[in-house]
């Protein structure tokens, strides 16, 4: 069987100005895996997917590097593209006109001629995927399916409830804000999978110049990592990207659905890694994990029993940024359950919480909080507003 392709290219020189290195690092990771000229036609209507999830300046390791973004259009651009769209929809919450400006991509379109679309706030089209696993139906944002060529760029980080965010995660930014809520209620992993059956790039270019550890997506800590991996293959760039990281592709359950579902290979041995070597340029991420006894240290009281890596990253990443923030006090008075074959303990302290979809069998009032897994927001909202209404009680 013949192999993907997955180009990594180094380049020490990760700012504003050093872009012409940027550019040149990029020209490089392209050229090594048969360059745009093999999928772009003259006059093609190209798409530039970043990741610009909130409003953060790129050396924060939040959102993708604009000068990536800019030797990408200007790139596609010498290859005979006609109109280039930079398009993204920025996270539930997040104005993505605001996210174009503190992200710097709103200089570089004006600066090189492209078009700026937020794809939450653009004419859609409901669209069928035929072998859907958890959705057969989405609304669409209709100049991505009108698009000659999806070009994703994606910036290599932690998540809070995947162990990293790469090119098929990042596809997720074309969703209607809705839709994106409601990946988390079917099921977040199939659902990627799902989109990306309609939305696949032609073209992955993941973004390691700078990039985020910890607490990602959004406020964890920068590593200047400094690589461009390439490939026309969204699956293997995203194996590709993981490992460099240091974490086991096979632990992030939408890259092992994505392949085993035919979207593209995420075995390493089938893989050709041209450029620099994976060894070479792996910079292991720090991640947020905590076991059963530290939950206990911090005073968070936890019931768990055969839980996805999902529930667990999602949990582990609320801890950690309630804790940064000083806002423990919010999950004390409680007991959380959660896992596939999780049952209500015989004992326990407070009152108990059941999280996740797979604890929706035991939900009673007001003690259950649905997903798989629950949305970031939707469990912080939960617990702010069960403090807001148990101090309005005590005042009483």
């Amino acid at each position: 069987m013949e192999k993907a392709i997955v180009s990594i290219a180094k380049c020490e020189k990760t700012d504003d100005v050093h872009s012409k290195a940027i550019k040149e690092t990029v020209s490089e990771s392209l050229h090594l895996i048969g360059g745009l000229e093999t999928i772009v036609c003259r006059g093609d209507t190209i798409i530039v997917k970043p990741n610009l999830v909130a409003p953060y300046g790129y050396k924060t390791g939040a959102v993708t590097n604009p000068y990536v973004v800019e030797a990408v259009c200007e790139l596609a651009k010498d290859a005979g593209g006609g109109r280039i769209i930079i398009a993204d929809g920025a996270a539930v919450g997040s104005r993505t006109g605001e996210v174009f400006s503190v992200s710097g991509i709103k200089v570089v379109a004006r600066k090189i001629g492209a078009e700026l679309i937020d794809l939450k706030n653009t004419q859609t089209i409901l669209v069928g995927i035929s072998n859907g696993v958890k959705i057969r139906r989405i609304r669409i944002p209709r100049i991505v399916m009108e698009a000659n060529i999806i070009i994703n760029v994606p910036v290599m980080k932690t998540h809070d409830v995947f162990p990293a965010t790469l090119g098929l995660k990042n596809m997720k930014g074309v969703l209607q804000e809705n839709d994106k809520k409601r990946f988390h209620i079917w099921g977040l992993a199939q659902c990627i999978v799902d989109l990306n059956k309609l939305v696949l790039p032609s073209l992955t270019v993941l973004d390691g110049t700078i990039g985020m550890e910890g607490l990602g997506p959004t406020r964890g800590t920068p590593v200047n990592l400094g690589v461009i991996i390439s490939s026309f293959d969204t699956v293997a760039a995203d194996t590709v990207g993981a490992s460099v990281m240091g974490i086991n592709p096979g632990e992030i359950e939408y890259i092992k659905l994505a392949s085993k579902q035919g979207l593209g290979c995420a075995d390493l041995s089938r893989i050709e890694v041209r450029g620099r070597k994976i060894e070479e340029v792996r910079r292991p991420f720090k991640r947020v994990t905590l076991k059963a006894g530290e939950y206990l240290k911090k005073g968070i009281k936890v019931y768990e029993k055969g839980a996805c890596s999902g529930c667990k990253h999602t949990i582990e990443h609320l801890v950690a940024n309630l804790e940064k923030e000083g806002k423990l006090y919010l999950l004390k008075p409680y007991t959380i359950m959660f896992g596939q074959t999780v049952a209500p303990p015989p004992t326990y302290e407070g009152k108990l919480i059941k999280f996740g979809s797979c604890t929706k069998k035991y939900k009673g009032k007001d003690d259950y909080i649905p997903g798989c897994p629950p949305h970031p927001e939707d469990v912080l909202a939960f617990f702010e507003e069960k403090y807001r209404l148990d101090k309005t009680s005590l005042s009483k």
